[in-house]
């Protein structure tokens, strides 16, 4: 495990927003399809002012990239499973990783606490999919010593959206700017 951590993905420093940083999150995470024009409309500034401010948090890496939202279903694979899985004291973590990677049904591989190592979640079409993906791809892997499945039922709360985890906080700067805009009438 002690190889690990040159695997796990860093936490980047805290990057500081204002208000219309935020708001521009939030508007491209409505829609990323957004045009700076209407971007521009909304925060109040020019569509070039507007590009520069996309491009240094780009550059921040705040924004990574731009994104397409699928249905599963509607693909052929409705099935989610996750996978959480000890690795054995003398495992090639660095194999292991090359074979879990090498599975295209692998959406998404973390390293945990408690009494597993990682957590894969993989998307499958039915159950011969899952008994083909664990008999042929997952349990012949060298190194893994447990694993355990676990079958989604269906999802009850998706994975939060930029736009609400900065809902409160554009609200919040949005009253703030309400609140100082009478200031200079006094």
């Amino acid at each position: 495990m002690s190889n690990m951590t040159r695997e796990v993905e860093k936490p980047h420093p805290v990057v500081e927003l204002d208000e219309i940083d935020r708001r521009i999150l939030f508007l491209l995470s409505d829609d990323p399809r957004v045009s700076q024009r209407q971007l521009a409309r909304a925060v109040g500034m020019s569509p070039p002012a507007v590009g520069e401010r996309i491009a240094r948090l780009e550059r921040q890496q705040v924004i990574r990239g731009y994104t397409t939202v699928v249905d599963w279903s509607a693909l052929g694979y409705p099935g989610l499973v996750y996978i959480p899985m000890t690795l054995a004291t003398d495992a090639d973590l660095g194999e292991i990783l090359t074979e879990l990677r090498s599975i295209s049904e692998l959406t998404e591989l973390v390293v945990v606490t408690g009494s597993f190592d990682m957590i894969a979640r993989f998307r499958i079409r039915d159950h011969a999919h899952l008994q083909a993906l664990l008999l042929d791809r997952i349990w012949p892997i060298r190194g893994l010593q447990r694993i355990e499945t676990f079958l989604s039922l269906g999802e009850v709360i998706r994975e939060r959206a930029v736009r609400e985890l900065l809902e409160g906080s554009v609200d919040d700067a949005a009253d703030d700017v309400e609140d100082h805009s009478g200031d200079d009438a006094a």
